[in-house]
């Protein structure tokens, strides 16, 4: 046998390799990772750690701001206390050299805040930028192996939702967590500085909330654990059903999917409810804590006091001290949950990020070589995919194509043609046996350059919401691209290089025509996937992006399989052109396209068959024979007569021009932005259900607010005590104050526990429902709807992962600390009034100060919310390679991706604002300490060296009015909370909103003008009379003009023409997807708007040409609405389908799971799989479109067998290239440029001699019409 024949079973292995058990198992293991939030600044520079290092220290030193002010407060209260022992103007030197220093000490807590609020947010935002890039370079170098297991949802929460909460813990929060617990050192060493005796004492409170926090911290993280699981399981279901809308829409599946999201969300509405709670708990025993420690001290300052062995300033210091240090732990403890989630999340991402990929597309490992001829050897290669291993695909696979030949693989769906070109490509690991490219086995070849030396036309098309230039030049390899880029630089011929390279392309695949004659030509973006483009459109474009390169090896996966006759061959022609001279591979269920090929290999069950030429084949291969003679028209097809002009209906161009006013009224259409107002109200009245709790919540916080003057009153009492037990308020004396103490934190335990109840209760349901009641609005969306990049599968997804959450700021813990710190105000300035009014008024002076410092903050965290994108750019780069994964792999796009992420996402920053935001923050808490010198300096120069105030009146006012002051303060502290509530609850409000296009929402959204809706109760005909239509997306062009013709009740209508011709668009509004621009569409003689839209849905079943499948296994996604069908009729619709032996031969049957929209499926496997559904809908109706294309003849045949049945009493609209599968057809209508050219029946139009005998005639030359 010569070099030049292909070759079959007659190669020896190349050599052992690894047991199969450990190939399958490192392509799909990850190793846990130990990675924490520290982990994260392994990607920060020299520079950086330089300015994170400087914010440390700056956050250490603001913390140790309050602290500070003790001493300065002992040092005061030992000024009053002796203040007769002095003249009242040595008491107003010393107060007033005392609160200078307070001075100081704001005026250094302002700059030290300022420094590491700004620096923690720029390193933040540097560091998580960076490892967003790091993140998303490690997903696209992983093997494809990994992508069937990981769902897109995952890895776009990943890059988003856990991004967002790594910045928000490596940011201001960590901040805030190292003052506070800097703020709670200081303060410890200065109590033990001042009274080591008393301090050791007082130790016992830090320790006690230590313990505290740890123990239940440790139940919170294994509570957040527990529900990571779940939240990836609704982030992958909402990804594959927003992402599968057309099949969702058509088969009413909206409520089941949205039933099942909401039943996936109890479990983790549950845990959130847990968390809160823990999380209420915590704050309840730390204020609890504090307290019984104030009462505590007291009672033991007075011993030591009596004792001799501290004196009753130390002892107010080093109490002051420790209610600070409490205080600051405290104001610290709802960081230290989002730095939690925050580790978390990093150790998920360093999961991915550490995972070595055993097929890394990004590797300069591997060799190079040069030139290239072109052979290909498989050598005894078995393989099953990793995702199901209890499955062998391909069997001792061995044969060769020589440098240069064309060699076809035929055989039925599912027999493993697809896998051959996958492992070809290095997308997988074969389980044995080896495969070579010009005798170099191609795992020792580096994968990049391998890659790029192949061009690949995938049977499932997939393009990028990019423009048309960009698509078929990202089939360029990028050398190409870099020494044109160069020429660029030197000259203005590189860029014209490049396109004159894609418009070469696009003329070979023959969508150059069209492609002028769009507004924008080239530059053109296309929506997600090509959403705005036909199926034959799409096939071209792919193609044109394969041949761009001039690849050495041409791999075609049903490259025409969506293409009309005509384009068909001239497209034929084209790629045996561009194969000419290359190695060339194709799979085709169209026999008649690969006739021609020096070798044909037959496959089934994975194996190989037989090979040979079509004439050799014919004769020895009975399966062969069998799948040529399905192929074939009707014998008795009359061909010779020449074209009729005169019995064409005339066609005209779709070319239109649209006038500026209907450009303008698609540009300006109103879009929704609910005011805030009403935003939150729809929020308020998503939560009503809880409304008892709401109001209770609101109560408790209330009387939360309320401890604190309480404990004003109790803390100037309990200094009184001491030095005179007579002089407090009752003249008790410090037991009964103690003892009080102890009551006060029994109360404040239960007033926090109940109101942390409520609110995790309100909170926790309103996520819940919001995040229901949104994913089932997204459901009833139309698809114009998800056209728009901000509204794409995975923006939904983001926002309801990480959006929803943020509402709960109006209705959980925020909405609580707000109305405590209100109340705390208010009754703080009334008690300092109460006992001391001079003293009050003057605190108050200071809260104008505070409060206008907190709105500002709360105005630029506004603004900051509105003006980052909702779903930015980046990551919906990022979701778009994710669900395109192996085009993007296939492609060598990684780079593309990769820059392009890195190009959007520098454009998100908001410094300008930080730089505002962080001075307001350093402002407010100067303030609290400029509040205090204040009523020091005013409370001792006026009031106490004058001898009108009592130390009694004093502390109490001090402890009320600056307690309460500063509680203004604390609305900043969650002003980025409340922002982000409104915001979000601003964009559900938009999103909730119901659509009001009629054609498209269903009636319980909407009045019709009609008055009451109809149901299709019966049948009848479908007309469509004058119909003119184009897609919003594409407002200046015609895609259907003045189309009319009447689908009788039972009758079969057959739609052909050329691709882009309009034949999808007739479905599409027969669907109800679009509203037609004029005309009407009629069933049994009312418009079809007067109908119920989901009883009019249930009269029809749609069968695309791109099918999805949406199901956790093969039962599910046979399931449609809400009706539960079993296995008995499953199994019947699949053997009519010619699935039910393959389902059953499964070991898990039809509880196998369905992995990445049935990737691991053939083409021809899910085309069957949505057959089979729409056998299971039961319609009045059948809209086929391109329903068998992906089949192979067998398959094709006994699915037409099933349709033929099927159909009886029912009407058929299909669309189809292959002519042979409708010329049964009652009425076959010829479309051309949106217009219906010809129409007729099989016989008829053939003897017209019109367009339609054209096709037919290609066929018939290509062999599929019979002579």
């Amino acid at each position: 046998m010569s070099d030049e024949e292909i070759l079959l079973g007659e190669l020896p292995p190349i050599a052992s390799t690894p047991c199969a058990a450990e190939i399958i198992e490192c392509q799909i293991r990850t190793e846990p990772s130990t990675a924490n939030l520290f982990s994260v600044y392994r990607h920060a520079n020299a520079l950086w750690l330089c300015v994170l290092l400087i914010s440390v220290i700056c956050a250490v030193v603001a913390g140790a701001a309050m602290p500070l002010v003790t001493i300065v407060f002992g040092a005061l209260a030992r000024e009053f206390i002796n203040g007769d022992e002095n003249t009242p103007d040595d008491v107003r030197h010393q107060v007033q050299h005392l609160t200078l220093l307070l001075v100081y000490i704001a005026i250094g807590s302002f700059i030290a805040t300022m420094i590491s609020t700004l620096g923690l947010n720029v390193v933040g935002e540097h560091i998580t930028r960076r490892l967003q890039r790091r993140y998303l370079s490690s997903v696209l170098q992983q093997n494809m192996a990994y992508f069937d297991i990981v769902g897109t949802g995952e890895l776009t929460s990943r890059i988003d939702q856990d991004m967002k909460l790594i910045q928000t813990g490596i940011s201001q929060r960590l901040g805030n967590i190292i003052s506070g617990v800097s703020g709670f050192v200081v303060a410890i060493i200065c109590a033990f500085i001042q009274n080591r005796r008393f301090a050791s004492i007082m130790i016992s409170q830090p320790i006690a909330m230590i313990l505290l926090v740890g123990l239940m911290g440790f139940w919170l993280s294994v509570t957040q654990q527990r529900g990571l699981p779940h939240s990836i399981k609704l982030e992958n279901l909402a990804q594959e059903v927003l992402n599968a809308m057309r099949s969702v829409i058509a088969y009413r599946s909206q409520e089941r999917y949205a039933r099942k999201y909401h039943d996936m969300l109890l479990l983790p509405a549950a845990l959130d409810f847990r968390e809160r709670l823990i999380f209420g708990v915590i704050v309840a025993g730390s204020f609890t804590i504090l307290h019984w420690a104030n009462g505590l001290g007291f009672w033991q300052a007075d011993r030591l006091f009596r004792q001799g062995y501290c004196t009753v300033s130390e002892a107010l210091s080093i109490l002051y001290a420790t209610v600070v240090a409490g205080g600051m732990l405290c104001q610290a403890l709802p960081y230290v949950v989002d730095v939690t989630k925050a580790s978390q999340a990093a150790n998920r991402v360093f999961s991915v990020i550490e995972r070595v990929s055993p097929i890394n597309p990004m590797a300069d490992t591997g060799r190079i070589y040069g030139p290239i001829r072109g052979e290909v050897c498989f050598d005894h290669v078995e393989f099953t995919y990793p995702s199901r291993p209890d499955r062998t695909i391909l069997k001792d696979i061995s044969f060769t194509v020589p440098a240069g030949h064309t060699v076809a693989l035929v055989g039925p769906s599912g027999s493993g043609k697809s896998t051959v070109f996958g492992l070809l490509a290095r997308l997988y690991h074969p389980i044995s046996g080896g495969i070579m490219l010009d005798n170099e086995p191609i795992d020792q070849l580096n994968v990049s350059w391998l890659r790029s030396q192949i061009g690949y036309v995938s049977q499932d098309v997939t393009l990028f919401r990019a423009s048309i230039h960009e698509n078929i030049s990202h089939g360029l390899p990028k050398h190409t691209i870099e020494v044109c880029s160069l020429v660029s630089i030197r000259s203005s011929s590189g860029a014209s290089a490049i396109r004159d390279l894609v418009i070469q392309a696009a003329k070979t695949a023959q969508i150059h025509s069209f492609i002028a004659n769009l507004p924008d030509g080239y530059d053109t973006v296309i929506g997600s996937n090509g959403s705005s483009l036909s199926g034959g459109q799409r096939q071209r474009l792919a193609i044109a992006r394969a041949i761009v390169s001039q690849p050495s090896i041409l791999l075609l996966d049903e490259a025409t399989a969506a293409l009309d006759s005509q384009s068909e061959k001239e497209i034929q022609e084209a790629l045996s052109k561009a194969a000419y001279g290359r190695t060339t591979m194709i799979i085709a269920h169209r026999l008649s396209t690969v006739q021609n090929a020096d070798a044909i290999i037959v496959v089934k069950d994975g194996q190989i068959l037989n090979h040979g030429s079509h004439s050799e084949l014919m004769i020895t291969s009975a399966l062969y024979r069998d799948l040529v003679e399905q192929q074939t028209l009707r014998q008795n097809d009359a061909v010779g007569h020449s074209l009729s002009p005169a019995k064409s209906i005339e066609t005209k161009s779709s070319n239109i021009t649209v006038s500026h006013d209907v450009r303008k009224r698609s540009q300006d259409a109103p879009g929704l932005n609910p005011s805030p107002e009403r935003s939150i109200k729809q929020v308020w009245l998503l939560n009503k259900p809880e409304l008892p709790y709401v109001i209770a919540g609101i109560i408790f916080s209330a009387l939360a607010g309320m401890t604190y003057p309480v404990q004003a009153i109790l803390f100037g009492n309990g200094i009184i005590s001491i030095i005179s037990p007579g002089a407090s308020t009752g003249g008790h004396n410090v037991h009964f104050w103690a003892r009080l103490y102890l009551i006060h934190g029994i109360v404040v335990f239960l007033v926090y526990s109940v109101r942390g109840y409520c609110f995790a209760v309100s909170a926790s349901q309103l996520h819940l429902r919001a995040r229901s009641r949104l994913f089932k609005a997204l459901l009833f969306k139309n698809l114009i709807f998800f056209e728009d990049k901000d509204h794409s599968a995975g923006a939904m997804v983001s926002f309801l992962s990480s959006g929803t959450p943020k509402i709960t700021g109006v209705s959980g813990t925020s909405l609580g600390l707000v109305v405590e710190s209100i109340v705390m105000l208010a009754t703080g300035i009334t008690v300092g009034c109460i006992f001391g009014w001079k003293l009050g008024v003057a605190a108050m002076a200071t809260v104008p100060l505070i409060a206008m410092s907190s709105f500002l903050q709360y105005y630029i965290e506004a603004q900051v919310q509105k003006h980052v994108k909702r779903e930015t750019n980046a990551v919906a780069i990022a979701h778009e390679a994710f669900s395109a994964i192996k085009t993007v792999t296939i492609l060598n796009l990684q780079t593309n991706i990769i820059e392009s992420f890195h190009r959007e996402s520098r454009q998100d920053r908001q410094r300008g604002y930080w730089v505002i935001s962080a001075a307001l923050h350093a402002c407010t808490t100067s303030l609290r300490v400029l509040s205090i010198a204040f009523v020091f300096w005013y409370g001792g120069t006026r009031l106490i060296a004058t001898g009108e105030y009592t130390i009694q009146q004093f502390f109490i006012c001090f402890a009320a009015t600056v307690w309460g002051s500063q509680s203004a303060a604390t609305l900043f502290a969650h002003a980025p909370d409340i922002a982000g509530a409104h915001a979000a609850a601003a964009q559900l409000a938009e999103l909730l909103r119901p659509d009001n296009s009629p054609a498209q929402v269903p009636d319980k959204y909407k009045k019709h003008s009609y008055g009451s809706a109809l149901v299709p109760n019966t049948a009848g005909d479908l007309a469509l009379q004058h119909i003119t239509f184009r897609y919003p997306s594409r407002p200046t062009q015609l895609t259907l003009n003045d189309t009319t013709f009447n689908a009788r009740s039972g009758s079969f209508i057959a739609l052909v023409g050329s691709t882009g011709s309009g034949k999808s668009s007739v479905i599409n509004l027969i669907e109800r997807f679009y509203a037609a621009e004029s005309g009407q569409i009629t069933l049994g003689h009312n418009p079809i708007e007067r109908y119920d839209l989901n009883n009019y849905r249930g009269y029809l079943a749609l069968v695309d040409q791109n099918p999805c499948l949406v199901g956790e296994d093969l039962r599910d996604c046979l399931q449609s609405d809400e009706r539960i069908i079993s296995d008995e009729k499953i199994l019947i619709a699949l053997k009519d389908v010619g699935l039910a032996d393959f389902v059953l031969s499964l070991p898990q049957g039809l509880s196998t799971p369905v992995m990445a929209n049935g990737s691991t499926l053939s083409g021809g496997q899910r085309q069957r799989m949505a057959i089979a559904k729409a056998l299971l809908w039961g319609p009045k109706i059948f809209l086929l479109d391109e329903a068998t294309s992906a089949l192979d003849s067998a398959s094709e045949a006994l699915v037409q067998e099933a349709l033929q049945r099927a159909r009886k009493g029912r009407t058929v609209i299909a669309i189809a290239h292959r002519l042979k599968t409708i010329v049964d057809a009652d009425e076959i209508l010829v479309l051309d440029h949106g217009r219906i050219t010809e129409r007729g029946r099989h016989e008829e139009l053939m003897k017209l001699g019109g367009k339609y005998w054209q096709m037919a005639k290609l066929q018939k030359l290509h062999g599929e019409v019979g002579r």
